[in-house]
């Protein structure tokens, strides 16, 4: 990685790298890679000036040495590989109009599974609506023993 000595001192310095600007991904991956470096034990990235502060214990010149190995390029491939925020999208359940889609659709179903699916929801509804908590509690659990031996 190409970088500039901007600030030293016993416990910290400071370089520039040869970049213009360090995005978040950049900062997170080099913030990864920095940490595990067994004598830097502090970072600061300025993503704006694209600085970094490293605070270290041991030979600072060990640490330039291994920095200058580290191709930024490589750094920007695994910025570019992570999940951008916006591209992650989680469909639970399908709404109602996609529902009636789905039903309203090419495919004809038997006529005795749509009586009995109508019947079952209509059942589920009237019970839900006005049985008290405990029998609508009884009623589902007596559904599920129903279910489990079928």
């Amino acid at each position: 990685m190409f970088y500039q000595l901007v600030h030293e001192n016993d416990a910290s310095f400071r370089i520039r790298l040869g970049v213009s600007r360090i995005t978040s991904q950049e900062e997170e991956i080099l913030s990864q890679i920095l940490a595990s470096h067994p004598q830097i034990c502090g970072i600061q990235i300025y993503p704006a000036t694209s600085g970094i502060r490293i605070f270290f214990k041991g030979s600072k010149q060990a640490i330039l040495e291994s920095l200058r190995k580290i191709p930024y390029s490589n750094v920007r491939f695994l910025a570019e590989q992570l999940p951008k925020k916006d591209s992650i999208y989680v469909h639970l359940l399908p709404s109602s109009q996609e529902i009636v889609q789905e039903f309203r659709g090419n495919k004809k179903m038997n006529p005795k599974l749509k009586q009995k699916l109508g019947a079952e929801v209509i059942i589920e509804a009237l019970v839900d609506k006005f049985l008290p908590e405990p029998l609508n509690l009884a009623y589902h659990a007596f559904q599920l023993i129903l279910l489990s031996k079928a």
